[in-house]
């Protein structure tokens, strides 16, 4: 979460392993990259994301 806002996305909600982004400039893909970026003190830990883009929010 915190590389997805350092890159000036707007975080709207967040449930357990969810976020929901508000976003006209970005693309899943890119939040999905953010997200399983590891952080230098969690070096080796094996992060993925994964994600869809709808008009409200809804459980997948």
């Amino acid at each position: 979460m915190h590389q997805v806002d350092r890159a000036g996305h707007r975080i709207v909600m967040h449930v357990h392993d969810e976020i929901v982004v508000e976003t006209a400039t970005a693309s899943v893909d890119e939040i999905c990259k953010l997200l399983a970026t590891v952080p230098d003190w969690a070096a080796g830990l094996p992060l993925a994301a994964d994600g869809y883009e709808c008009e409200f929010y809804r459980k997948d």
